[in-house]
């Protein structure tokens, strides 16, 4: 024990702060007190069984100790709590009488340490006989067996077994419930072991009761802090000091929670600013590509977000014209007047940036009358709430798209309005495919990409998914896009790009602009208009492929010839359809039609009709001839054969 107390002594001398020479004074006595016992100790002597570096865990009782008045009763309360933790390893309640010398030595030794300068001879009436293992305390009690063996004739043994064996909560004094009822259980068996006829000795026996529950009885055990403020009045921090300590404490975590929301401000804010930085460097680029998309001088400029809300009322519902998968088209009122279409995409990202600019390029790229024209563009990143934005200001247009007018809701169109609205589409697509170098494909024509001005002139819009096509290539491999019922066969099956596949486009809008239906139809025979619309005219009745709600009709000649024209540009055989450039001339009756080959069975047909066409291709072949039909008109394109002529060409016709 003794070398356990030299060596927390070295600690402590160690630990001085430079200057502190009360300190400095205490720790040298110390050492010299514990030395002095060392040196002193006759060969043989045993050592002090106690472990006094309990006590620094538990300062109250140097601190306490310091008071002259109560000393003798808090070293008395130390001595107990040590002497129940020895009671616990080794089942005797005192000491040999031998190593007592040396524990009061090395007891007031490990007191002056901690800060206490203490005379244990002041004590020495009480001291020594608690500790001295005898027959003169409490009816000669020795062993826990012993003291068992007496107690438990006592019902109050029971109540102690009972209240002390649990947690005795922290309490200041015994003002605890769980204490309290424990200690009134441990008073009551001191008071019946006093009164027990052995050796009629009474002394210590509240000493004893104290230690056996504290060491004996009570799970935690005597070195336990709640089981020694209640066993010993013996606490981990002195009331002063624990307030002290709690004032500490809160300080700390208010000092440390500062630091914390300092430490994530600063955190936010670089994060923030890195952000904002990256968020203009992207916004600039983009400028800086649109810019470079843009041509110069036609009016193209660059809009904020702000801008736009400001159009738009905030995005508000009721200003949207339509929407798609891309995003919504918001109707906007600039502040110079102007009424303009804004394209708003979205789910943006920066890596969608350059399909966008793309996008930009090719409206930017062309200048017609029947092309949809770009007033400008908005790029921003505005954090994690509104996102990329990124939209496109074109001209709006009052009268919607080709869908919206075809619609059975809407007025019919007279056969005038439609002429001109075929024609309008017609010179759009001719000049992206032969006004431009390099050629531009549309690949989404639909009649929902046709829009109307307040006079009903067309113009093609939506170049989101448009390609150049370089100078010589017969052909452009891609994945297919566009929109079913739109879309060429031969593009759907091998994904091969050309001029043609718009015409086949061009083809099915002009059917739907003719008859007023839709390019998809679910019920019925034919699922395509294509399929629906030969079916008639190969039956010889071309004129019920008109919109039965047109009112006034043009010439027959006419009418049939956009019929006839329709169906050649929609044919499944990419040779046998017309470039846009013939295409317009045919419709404005500035070239011939060719006749028509006849078209594959449909996909969809049911099981008379490809019997019925089978026969009638058997039939035309025993003949030799070209099967004839005669249409109605008179001045009418009469024949159409079953094939197309070897080496023909419609190209430049």
């Amino acid at each position: 024990m003794l070398k356990k107390s030299r060596q927390w002594a070295n600690l402590g001398l160690m630990a001085i702060k430079p200057g502190t020479w009360l300190w400095v004074w205490r720790k040298l006595v110390a050492m010299v007190l514990i030395s002095a016992g060392a040196f002193g100790q006759q060969p043989g002597t045993l050592e002090c069984p106690l472990d006094f570096t309990v006590l620094d865990k538990f300062p109250t009782v140097a601190e306490q100790a310091r008071d002259t008045g109560s000393q003798c009763v808090i070293l008395l309360n130390g001595l107990e709590m040590l002497l129940a933790a020895y009671l616990r390893n080794t089942s005797f309640f005192q000491l040999p009488p031998e190593v007592v010398p040396a524990c009061l030595q090395g007891y007031r030794a490990h007191l002056i340490y901690l800060g206490a300068d203490v005379n244990v001879t002041r004590c020495e009436d009480e001291l020594p006989s608690i500790l001295s293992r005898g027959t003169d305390n409490c009816q000669g009690i020795q062993r826990s067996s012993d003291f068992a063996t007496i107690a438990s004739q006592y019902v109050s043994f029971s109540s102690v077994q009972q209240r002390c064996a649990g947690v005795l909560e922290e309490a200041n004094s015994r003002q605890n419930k769980n204490c309290q009822a424990c200690f009134k259980q441990v008073a009551s068996l001191t008071a019946d072991l006093q009164a027990f006829n052995l050796s009629g000795v009474k002394r210590g026996c509240q000493n004893y009761s104290s230690m056996y529950v504290a060491a004996m009885i009570n799970r935690a055990g005597p070195l336990d802090p709640n089981t020694a403020a209640c066993m010993f009045s013996i606490f981990p921090i002195s009331k002063g000091s624990r307030n002290l300590m709690d004032i500490y404490i809160a300080l700390g975590t208010v000092v440390i929670a500062l630091l914390s929301f300092a430490v994530a401000l600063s955190f936010y804010y670089k994060h923030r600013r890195r952000k904002l930085a990256e968020e203009k460097a992207m916004v600039k680029r983009n400028i800086d590509l649109l810019e470079g998309s843009m041509r110069t001088g036609e009016g193209s400029i660059i809009f904020t977000v702000e801008e736009i809300k400001a159009a738009t009322c905030n995005f508000s519902r009721e200003m949207i014209l339509g929407s798609g998968a891309y995003g919504n088209v918001y109707k906007g009122v600039l502040t110079s007047g102007v009424e303009v279409a804004i394209k708003r995409f979205k789910n943006c990202s920066p890596a969608g940036d350059k399909d966008f600019v793309h996008e930009v390029e090719m409206i930017s790229s062309v200048r017609h009358r029947n092309l949809v024209v770009l007033r400008g563009c908005c790029v921003a990143s505005r954090g994690v709430v509104e996102g990329h934005q990124r939209m496109i200001i074109m001209d709006y247009l009052p009268n919607g798209s080709l869908q919206d007018v075809l619609k059975p809701s809407k007025p019919s169109l007279d056969w005038l309005t439609r002429q001109r609205i075929a024609i309008g589409v017609a010179r759009g697509l001719d000049y992206l495919h032969h006004g431009l170098q390099p050629a531009i494909l549309h690949r989404d024509i639909k009649s929902s990409n046709i829009l109307l001005d307040a006079e009903y002139n067309a113009c093609v819009a939506d170049f989101g998914l448009a390609r150049f096509t370089p100078e010589g290539v017969t052909h452009v491999s891609t994945r297919a896009a566009g929109t079913f019922g739109y879309v060429a066969p031969e593009y759907t099956m091998y994904g091969q790009l050309t001029e043609k596949s718009d015409v086949y486009s061009f083809g099915v809008v002009l059917l739907e602009l003719i008859s007023g239906r839709k390019a998809l139809n679910e019920v019925g025979d034919f699922t395509l208009i294509t399929d629906w619309a030969w079916a008639l005219v190969k039956a010889g009745k071309w004129n019920e492929v008109l919109d039965a709600r047109m009112g006034l009709r043009g010439p027959a000649e006419d009418m049939e010839r956009f019929v006839m024209l329709a169906l050649l540009c929609a044919h499944p055989l990419v040779a046998c359809r017309p470039n846009m450039t013939s295409a317009l001339r045919i419709l404005e009756n500035c070239q011939t039609l060719p006749s028509i080959p006849d078209r594959p069975i449909p996909l969809t047909a049911h099981g008379e009709n490809i019997t019925g066409a089978s026969v009638q291709c058997v039939t035309g072949s025993r003949a030799g001839t070209t099967p004839k039909s005669i249409l109605s008109s008179d001045g009418g394109f009469r024949f159409f054969g079953s094939s197309f002529e070897e080496g023909s060409s419609l190209e430049g016709q």
